[in-house]
């Protein structure tokens, strides 16, 4: 799990809730994990949307859960979630994203190519 982490204490087991840019759609597109004592039971993948959710279900301790999470736009190296399980919000924040900087690749790229273009 990446290092930046929103973590809460749910059921006696620590959550985290973590986010990174990842290449599907040339890391302009960021997967959030959720790992309750650290295992993960939720993944969303990297889908390209501003606004969105998902959930799966997962066992703790031999009982059978549903997690959810809601993320909302992101504004600089973070978006705002809520993390729901079994229909109960657990944790509001902002999750920052790791490896925000592989989303700056397409300002590069412009900038290489207007001082290629115009280059005296």
């Amino acid at each position: 799990m990446p290092n930046a982490t929103c973590a809460t204490v749910w059921n006696g087991a620590i959550v985290e809730v973590s986010a990174a840019l990842v290449p599907r759609y040339l890391w302009q597109s960021a997967s959030i994990e959720v790992a309750v004592s650290d295992h993960t039971v939720l993944q969303t993948g990297g889908v390209l949307t501003f606004v969105g959710s998902r959930s799966e279900s997962f066992l703790h301790e031999g009982v059978p859960h549903t997690a959810e999470v809601k993320w909302g736009k992101a504004a600089l190296r973070s978006f705002p979630f809520v993390l729901n399980i079994d229909g109960t919000a657990v944790l509001e924040s902002r999750v920052p994203v790791t490896n925000w900087w592989l989303s700056l690749w397409p300002i590069a790229l412009l900038l290489a190519f207007l001082a290629w273009r115009f280059a005296i």
